[in-house]
């Protein structure tokens, strides 16, 4: 059995769950959804810290096991694998949680639909944990390439809170299964989905009438340099270390991970200068924050990323990552797994007409400026200083909606 309501149960990832077990399921949720709600604010923040905490240490039980397993299913070294642990279940502190949702008015739903992308293990933690804070049920499909963290998170949960845990369940089955996605989905009030535009639109297209939809679609990230940030080498090198992590965290998979820099023109350092020292950082941070073997599809696309990159411009190569000077060429999305190109602009006016062109599928920004202009403040719903990129509060909207929406109203 895929999925999981009981503290032991024998998991096969090979085989979906029935209908019948989905249905069971749900109809377990919902009887759990009162229990949780009864439990104050204070105790469910509480056992989701204790939860956190068991899966943070390398040491103990949970946390051992959880890292020998996504070093087989996730793709990445242990010490990405670490990484992404350590600064993800780290936010998870009782006395964030309750500053969230401190706030929060009106009545929870009893359960949310959560489907979840496997492109970056650590990314189930919000859409499982903070409708469980709120008092919520959750149901969530796992993507089928991965499901490994969401799985020991679950166990995590029922160690921390029987009654926590209760209310929460992962099933896994590839999409293909649409008699599966359909018993998941059938009476459904609130879903919330992670995934490409493709799959939002699929599964919006099947919805019942009365659900709503949180969609949380394709994304990619940016790097912004003005020029005052490159008014010496040391601190370009500085910065270019503080990039090297936003692109080697989570091998740049994520809808956060940068795929361009854009460099103003007149610092110290032009754009050609500077793509050479985020080479030279990348090569660096390969000791601490090793790339996993590279898969053949990925291999393939980057083969052909990086013979454009040559053709078109000047391309810096390290061990497992490259970066490409193509000065006025169009903005190109990587393939991810540590290529990035970097682009010279011209001013401010030039960098938000170069990416506004990306709409709403910039999903976070960096800049590297003493504050942030005020013309690029509206291009993304995640704004940041280079560096970290990929470690969000929890407070920030990620796709423009409030981390708790749907689960609550605010005053």
């Amino acid at each position: 059995m895929v999925y999981e309501t009981a503290p032991v149960v024998a998991s096969d990832r090979d085989l979906p769950p029935s209908v019948e077990q989905l249905r069971s399921a749900r109809a377990a949720l919902e009887q759990a959804s009162a229990p949780l709600r009864a439990l104050s604010l204070e105790q469910r923040a509480a056992a989701i810290e204790r939860a956190a905490r068991s899966l943070l240490d390398p040491h103990a039980a949970l946390g051992l096991q959880l890292r020998a397993e996504l070093a087989t299913s996730s793709g990445h070294s242990a010490q990405v694998i670490d990484h992404g642990l350590r600064t993800t279940l780290a936010l998870f502190e009782r006395g964030a949680l309750l500053e969230l949702a401190g706030a929060r008015r009106g009545q929870s739903p009893p359960l949310l639909i959560a489907v979840l992308a496997g492109n970056v293990f650590s990314a189930a933690a919000r859409p499982l944990l903070l409708p469980l804070l709120c008092g919520t049920a959750v149901l969530a499909k796992a993507a089928s390439a991965d499901d490994s963290f969401p799985r020991w998170l679950w166990r995590a949960l029922v160690e921390a809170d029987a009654r926590v845990g209760a209310a929460c369940t992962v099933a896994t089955f590839a999409h293909e299964r649409t008699e599966l996605e359909a018993a998941l989905l059938e009476r459904a009030e609130l879903v919330s989905v992670y995934g490409s535009d493709e799959t939002l639109a699929a599964l919006r297209a099947r919805l019942p009438a009365t659900a709503r939809l949180l969609a949380h679609g394709h994304g990619l990230g940016a790097l912004v340099v003005m020029r005052s940030a490159l008014a010496t080498a040391d601190g370009a090198r500085e910065l270019a270390g503080r990039v090297a992590l936003d692109i080697a965290a989570y091998d740049q998979r994520g809808c956060l991970s940068p795929h361009f820099a854009l460099v103003e023109r007149g610092g110290a350092l032009d754009a050609g200068a500077f793509a050479e020292l985020l080479a030279e950082a990348l090569a660096a941070i390969e000791t601490s924050l090793p790339r996993a073997a590279l898969p053949a599809a990925a291999a393939a696309a980057q083969l052909q990323w990086r013979g454009v990159a040559a053709a078109i411009g000047e391309l810096h190569t390290t061990q497992t990552a490259a970066v490409s000077y193509e000065a006025r060429h169009p903005l190109r999305p990587s393939p991810g797994y540590r290529n990035l190109s970097v682009h010279e602009c011209a001013d401010l006016a030039d960098v938000h007409t170069r990416l506004a062109a990306l709409g709403p599928h910039l999903k976070a920004l960096a800049i590297a400026a003493p504050r942030v202009p005020r013309a690029l403040a509206a291009l993304a719903p995640y704004l940041c200083e280079p560096g970290a990129m990929q470690t969000p509060p929890l407070h920030v909207a990620l796709d423009g909606l409030h981390p708790l929406a749907g689960l609550t109203s605010f005053e």
